[in-house]
């Protein structure tokens, strides 16, 4: 490698070396990547987020809940 390059230019070629590497051989990565790719699409996005709000509240409500029957008690 030419030492005249800057250090990070140098970290980048080889960060893109690894990158380019793992694409090519791993069966495994090829398989991940469309999965990922599809929950950062809009619709995917919104529909976790609304299951996750709706988890969260429920256990929040059932913490609420929970708390005022075992101090009524």
């Amino acid at each position: 490698m030419n030492m005249n390059v800057p250090f990070t230019h140098r970290i980048e070629i080889l960060f893109w070396d690894f990158v380019i590497n793992t694409l090519t051989k791993s069966e495994f990565i090829r398989r991940l990547l469309p999965r990922i790719y599809r929950l950062f699409e809009p619709q995917a996005v919104r529909e976790a987020l609304i299951l996750i709000l709706i988890a969260s509240s429920a256990g929040f409500i059932c913490g609420f809940l929970i708390n005022l029957y075992i101090l009524a008690r």
